[in-house]
């Protein structure tokens, strides 16, 4: 079956050559070419060598409008009769729209096969060449296009005749053009040129969920980032949607939800089924929202398309029930997440796995060589590039548009590096929305060349370097290397370097088996449940180099209006008077001073005030963040801080307490000591980012002195005035 994308024809056209070839079908033919509609007719593009029925019956399954023209003599054709047979047959399985004009013959003779489509018939039958099923089948397909809906030229206004007499073919095909151009462009989701392996997915589920079943299906596609799931829906939605009035795709339901929020999602869906700007409906809660779709949308039948769902509270606020639509509606729910797809409303659900190695390869040639399979002399480098891809079609994809058009030499060392980036967008993924300079302190070992694999990484378009010098990546990158690292361990987290999931990563911290595999933790405590943390637990990472821990995401406003209404009681974790977060620390907590000696990273939001760095071992502690801390300068936690030697940087940001800051003249090898967004910051003793900082007017002048420091970042400060007026100041920065 061939897919309705990147196609060679969208319309076809269907005629007796002798009727109207060379008349109203060229007319009509080279007036939707000159509209930009790709149309097939069989005299001008049959291609040689090619038996002209197999030709023209794979153009009519290509091409997503059929328009028959019925003249006086159609029905004595068998190609034209067998053509219309292949119309009626991808309408009912592909969801093809047959558009029929009627030249010079009546819409009911057509239908019931009388006047020349009767003679026609009488003709086949008395040549005996075709079985009484054959004829059967033509009529069937007469008497079903012939009731459809289309343009008569008999039944037109007086415009069809002029007054010599003179059909006025022109005003029809301007009207069809206009009506073709129209519903081509309706609902259609731009699609890839280069897909591979799809046509069996395709067909497996239109079985299902095509325009043969009539009435309401809900059909979900699963399978990991990636893999394809987004790309085959949108097939699926194109070949449906000339059947629906009303169609909606929500896209990336699992970021909008969180950024936007679900109402967000809500508003598109009703502003998108009833042609509504989305300016004029303002949903302001998820219950406001269900109750607008049920009232709004019941009546309606509609092709939806839910991308990337990974919650079911999201397709409770957008499809809980089967009667909130039409009956006939047809919905998609894409998802990484089976267990999403797991409820009533679910009819049929379909597991997209990754490519073969013959059908990776041919997908890599298509973006590597614009061609299905590679050049001879590239075969065994290609075949080294679709190893490292491993099946995913979106790896697959920016490795061969990387390596297109560059030489073998290149080539070699482009695979090498690829074959060490992996494990290097692994860490990515640990690191998103850091700072690039920061994130390359963190990858010390030499053989993985850091700023060489972050460039490769943005020439695949893996990762993004915003404006603020903050590492971007696509969250479907960002799950496939979370894949690899779930793959490598054989889905089991205590075998997993790098736990990237809050969920996952509590869990273990909670468990007693050894975790000596585990490289890099991201921990969430800031949840409703309390967590008591021991050293113990630490005890079992011995070879934990970086750790992230999310106290909380509050600001300032929210503590000082605490504080001013003296609310009693935990609110989001922070306590009246003091922080206090929602998990405990014991008194002996990071007692052994050999706990965490690889750590080379450590990120804490809110950190506790009670927490004892000193326990903590410093000898390998390259950056520490602390941000959104109460600490102030007489923060006990600052004297274990100064015996980090090899510490690079050093960043408390929007430590709103933070009134001066301490001495930091042991840190020798410190090159950034960022402090933006401390408000209350009135005394600098080193080197600091002090943007924002709007109350700090002078640096004592040893800062302007450090040879180490590259960059004083101190917009917004009325510092920035004194150093205009006096440009010895920093003038090696």
């Amino acid at each position: 079956m061939a897919v309705l994308s990147g196609l060679d024809y969208e319309v076809f056209l269907s005629f007796r050559g002798r009727d109207t070839r060379a008349s109203f079908t060229d007319f009509l033919y080279v007036s939707l070419t000159d509209a930009g509609i790709r149309a097939y007719r069989d005299d001008e593009d049959l291609r040689i060598g090619e038996e002209i029925g197999s030709e023209l019956l794979r153009a009519i399954k290509q091409s997503r409008i059929s328009i028959p023209i019925f003249s006086k003599r159609y029905a004595f054709s068998k190609w034209c009769l067998k053509e219309l047979v292949q119309m009626v047959e991808c309408k009912k399985t592909m969801g093809q729209k047959i558009m029929p004009i009627f030249y010079d013959v009546e819409p009911s003779e057509v239908r019931h096969q009388t006047g020349k489509y009767g003679q026609a018939f009488l003709e086949h039958q008395n040549k005996e060449q075709y079985d009484d099923g054959t004829i059967s089948e033509w009529k069937a397909a007469l008497s079903e296009v012939g009731a459809l809906k289309g343009w008569d030229l008999h039944s037109m206004p007086n415009s069809v005749f002029n007054s010599k007499n003179i059909r006025q073919e022109g005003d029809l095909v301007k009207k069809v053009v206009k009506k073709i151009f129209s519903e081509l462009k309706k609902g259609l989701l731009v699609l890839s040129d280069c897909l591979v392996e799809v046509d069996n997915h395709v067909s497996d589920i239109m079985s299902v969920i095509g325009p043969q079943t009539h009435e309401t299906r809900i059909v979900g596609i699963h399978g990991m980032g990636g893999v394809g799931k987004t790309t085959l829906a949108k097939i699926i939605y194109n070949q449906l949607s000339l059947d629906f009035e009303h169609h909606c795709f929500l896209s990336n339901i699992r970021e909008t939800s969180k950024v936007k929020g679900v109402e967000n999602l809500q508003n598109q869906l009703i502003c998108d089924i009833l042609k509504r700007e989305r300016k004029d409906m303002s949903i302001s809660n998820t219950n406001e929202g269900i109750e607008m779709i049920k009232e709004r949308l019941c009546g309606k039948r509609v092709l939806l398309l839910l991308d990337d769902v990974d919650g079911k509270n999201q397709l409770n606020a957008l499809m809980k029930k089967r009667d909130w639509f039409g009956e006939g509606s047809k919905l998609i729910i894409t998802s990484r997440n089976k267990e999403v797809l797991n409820i009533p409303q679910v009819d049929w659900t379909y597991e997209l796995k990754c490519m073969d190695s013959n059908k990776s390869l041919q997908l890599f040639s298509k973006h590597a060589f614009k061609r299905d399979s590679p050049l001879y002399d590239y075969l065994t480098l290609s075949r080294k590039a679709v190893g490292i891809a491993a099946g995913l079609p979106l790896a697959l994809e920016v490795t061969g548009s990387l390596l297109s058009c560059k030489s073998k030499e290149n080539w070699d060392v482009i695979l090498k590096k690829l074959e060490k980036v992996p494990h290097k967008e692994v860490s990515t993924c640990f690191f998103i929305g850091y700072d690039k300079e920061i994130a390359i302190h963190l990858w010390d070992d030499s053989e993985l060349f850091p700023e060489e694999a972050l460039e490769v990484l943005q020439q695949m378009s893996l990762i993004k370097i915003n404006e603020d010098n903050k590492l971007w990546m696509h969250d479907l990158i960002r799950d496939m290397g979370q894949e690899i690292i779930r793959r490598d361990s054989n889905m089991v987290t205590e075998e997993q370097t790098r736990v990237c999931r809050a969920d996952e990563a509590l869990h273990l911290l909670m468990t007693n088996t050894e975790k000596e595999k585990v490289e890099a933790l991201h921990l969430e405590l800031r949840h409703n449940a309390e967590h008591h943390l021991a050293d113990e637990d630490f005890m079992k990472f011995p070879n934990l180099r970086f750790l992230i821990v999310n106290g909380g995401n509050k600001g300032k406003w929210l503590i000082d209006l605490i504080a001013q209404h003296k609310i009693l009681g935990i609110i989001f974790g922070i306590a009246t008077g003091k922080l206090r977060q929602n998990f405990h620390l014991p008194i002996n907590f990071f007692q052994k001073k050999s706990l965490l000696q690889k750590l080379r990273c450590l990120t804490w939001s809110n950190i506790p005030l009670n927490f004892d760095m000193a326990k903590l071992s410093m000898t390998n502690l390259v950056v520490l963040r602390l941000p959104r801390c109460r600490i102030t300068h007489s923060w006990d936690g600052w004297s274990p801080i100064k015996t980090a030697r090899r510490l690079k940087v050093l960043d408390m940001t929007e430590c709103w307490d933070l009134v001066e800051t301490p001495d930091f003249s042991g840190l020798a090898n410190l090159e950034r000591l960022i402090m933006m967004g401390c408000s209350s910051l009135a005394k600098v003793d080193k080197s600091i980012d002090v943007s924002f900082c709007w109350q700090l007017h002078v640096l004592p002048n040893e800062i302007y002195m450090l040879k180490s420091l590259e960059e004083l970042l101190i917009e917004g400060t009325p510092i920035q005035d004194n150093m205009s007026s006096n440009p010895s100041h920093g003038q090696h920065l």
